[in-house]
């Protein structure tokens, strides 16, 4: 008859052989088993672990590397990637690859959501930095919430989740159970940082696997969603993302529903207050020169939201970062505010010397008058945003996202594969900052008739060339070369 034990250990290679675990009827991994045959500690050792560890290392005794483990208790079961005994070895470069983490970061928010969503109890863990082999408080603290089950504590690893016992049978495994849709999604992303996956069937696998638990990926409908909402709630809202992540895209689509009552303005290097709040600019009288009062966008669209009464007004700032802000806005500054402050001194904006209108005294900004502010956060040169005003404003961040046809107008099309093959590059070697530099959507659209070799030659090409020369994503220069070159046969660099 065969054991809780062997079921589980059957089970756990069978699905590592699905994703590449096996080459040539022999194991990638070494499969180490310190527990009793019915799952409860071993009587010798008192662990209760089953791991699968790198394959040059002992069966038994101290081991180095990242490994996959389960260590089974009464009623959970505990879900691992751990360090061995020995540290890290020569996985070290690879858990400081950024998207090993990132991988890992992403099913945390996976499993989070699908424990909300379906009112489980499970509990996860991960941590931020995985060069760290340290024992984690929080993971320690996490820990003693499960102290009923007898589990091994390894406060050391850098990603553990809590789930339900599965139901072990001889004859069939419950793949729907949480337990299973986890460990088969830990051992797609082991399979993949262990380059397993040799063949089309083992990819899809891989793939298959990393669909088990929902994604919540946001798409162009739900953020145009989510950022009008933002609006309501919050009133002065950042757009924040790259070069063709779709900001102007998105604020045109918010300001069409303001019909008239719209204010627009651009920043740059020499935005001044004059040109945003209101000042005395040049003119010529009677052949002489003379200063007359111009008030500048931020006014405007104050007096257009104070006629409109109830009637929303919205003021669009574009690229709000090429600015100095601090001299740009000025006392302005103080308007911006949403804490609903009661006893606020007036200040005052705008003069009455050569205009139609009295100046205006103001506690803050009409309630009626909304602000989306766009910022390019590929542009490592623009003005930094200090902590004051971004307590100010609600901050949105576009990333690229994966467009369908009938996202597309114009019998537009929509370079799936290429855009997936950018962004694994980015997932895998980017920093959190240079996250916010991959080319959004927009670089992967081409209309009717165009040449979409002709938009990576003059338009992708130049832009990750600049990354490079700025000392950005270097370690994965020749990732994109070989991308260029299989595109337009055209290395970054002759």
């Amino acid at each position: 008859m065969t054991t809780p034990k062997e079921i589980l250990i059957n089970n756990m290679e069978k699905f590592a052989h699905i994703v590449g675990g096996e080459y040539r009827k022999s194991n990638l991994f070494v499969t180490r088993a310190s527990v009793d045959k019915d799952l409860t500690a071993d009587p010798d050792t008192n662990y209760n672990f089953i791991s699968l560890i790198r394959p040059d290392q002992q069966p038994s005794g101290p081991y180095s590397g990242i490994s996959i483990k389960v260590n089974p208790g009464e009623k959970h079961y505990r879900l691992s990637l751990d360090i061995g005994s020995e540290g890290f070895g020569d996985d070290y470069q690879l858990v400081a690859t950024p998207g090993i983490r990132r991988k890992f970061v992403e099913l945390q928010s996976r499993i989070h959501q699908y424990s909300e969503n379906n009112e489980k109890n499970i509990s996860c863990f991960c941590a931020l930095n995985f060069t760290d082999d340290s024992s984690k408080p929080e993971l320690k603290k996490m820990e003693t919430e499960y102290a009923d089950d007898h589990l091994d504590s390894h406060p050391m690893d850098l990603f553990a989740v809590f789930v339900d016992k599965p139901t072990l049978r001889e004859t069939s495994t419950n793949e729907n159970e949480d337990f299973w849709k986890i460990y088969k999604f830990m051992i797609a992303i082991y399979a993949e940082l262990r380059n397993w996956p040799s063949n089309k069937s083992q990819r899809k696998h891989v793939r298959l696997f990393e669909t088990v638990l929902p994604d919540d990926t946001a798409d162009a409908k739900s953020e145009l969603s989510a950022v009008k909402q933002l609006l309501e709630d919050r009133r002065y809202v950042v757009l924040q993302g790259a070069p063709g992540t779709g900001k102007t895209f998105l604020t045109s689509k918010i300001a069409s529903e303001y019909q008239k009552n719209v204010v627009f303005t651009q920043f740059h290097a020499e935005t001044s207050y004059s040109d945003f709040v209101g000042g005395y600019q040049p003119i010529e009288i009677d052949g002489h020169l003379s200063y007359k009062y111009q008030e500048g966008p931020l006014i405007k669209a104050i007096r257009m939201a104070l006629a409109a009464k109830d009637r929303p007004t919205l003021l669009i700032v574009d690229e709000i970062n090429r600015a100095n802000l601090s001299n740009v806005l000025g006392e302005s500054f103080y308007l911006f505010e949403t804490t609903g402050i009661i006893d606020r001194p007036r200040i005052q904006l705008g003069e009455s010397d050569g205009t139609s209108h009295e100046p205006l005294y103001l506690k803050h900004l009409p309630y009626n008058l909304r602000v989306v502010a766009t910022m390019n956060t590929a542009d490592r040169s623009l003005a930094v945003i200090d902590f004051a005003l971004r307590r100010r404003f609600a901050w949105y961040t576009m990333m690229p996202i994966e467009l369908s046809d009938k996202d597309l107008e114009d019998n537009g099309s929509f370079h799936k594969e290429e855009f997936e093959r950018i962004q694994s590059i980015f997932e895998m070697y980017a920093t959190s900052d240079e996250m916010l530099m991959q080319p959004g959507q927009a670089y992967f659209i081409t209309k009717a008739g165009q040449s979409f070799s002709s938009r990576v030659k003059y338009e992708l090409l130049p832009l990750i060339r600049e990354y490079l020369d700025n000392g950005f994503l270097s370690s994965a220069a020749d990732q994109f070369n070989q991308f260029f070159v299989d595109e337009i046969n055209e290395p970054i660099y002759l």
